[in-house]
């Protein structure tokens, strides 16, 4: 039988003295030196003004009449909906600029003319069907556009109404000023109507 050998114990790794300081001299070489550094240029912005004002101008009736059909928020590029408000007007009614504006186009589409204006950068509005519809390359606030022409509704006259910014339809029924406003009737019996 062999002589038992005693495994030798387990000695310290000498080099980890020189492994602590390799590792001190590259996280020293990562860090920023002690000199003093030239102050970073920082970009304040300018204090807030206020609001930005609204991009839509303040819009008036073209007509006269109530607001029979109101805007119905399209769903997707092709989904139905009402891309604007149409209002009662007889037709051979004086249709007026909501606004002043320059004329971006004027003509038929679908059979009826239209006319849409430019009144503020990205913003347009379009009113029809016109009859007559204007010549003019510029027009001023109420300026007539034009007569209230048939088509847009069967068996009713209206005109119709729209305001676009940036190419997306939104309801120019926000940006009237002039529009009537409705009024609660009073109930002719507390808490209701009778029978309800």
């Amino acid at each position: 039988m062999l002589p038992a050998t005693r495994e030798p114990a387990a000695r310290p790794v000498r080099g980890w003295r020189l492994l602590a300081l390799a590792l001190l001299l590259t996280v020293g070489a990562l860090l920023p030196s002690a000199a003093p550094a030239a102050p970073v240029a920082r970009s304040i912005p300018p204090p807030p003004t206020g609001a930005d004002p609204p991009r839509v101008p303040a819009l008036w009736m073209p007509v006269l009449g109530p607001v029979v059909r109101g805007f119905d928020a399209r769903a997707g590029p092709y989904g139905p909906g009402h891309r604007g408000i149409d209002i009662a007007a007889p037709e051979g009614a004086i249709a007026r600029a909501p606004a002043a504006g320059t004329v971006v186009f004027a003509g038929p589409v679908a059979g009826t003319t239209w006319v849409s204006l430019l009144v503020a950068p990205g913003v347009r509005v379009t009113l029809g069907p016109l009859l007559d519809p204007t010549t003019a390359k510029r027009v001023r606030l109420r300026e007539p556009l034009g007569r209230v022409g048939p088509g847009h509704q069967v068996g009713r006259a209206t005109l119709h109404l729209s305001a676009r910014v940036d190419g997306v339809y939104v309801d120019p029924l926000a940006y009237l000023i002039d529009r009537p406003r409705p009024r609660l009737a009073p109930l002719s019996a507390p808490g209701g109507l009778p029978g309800r």
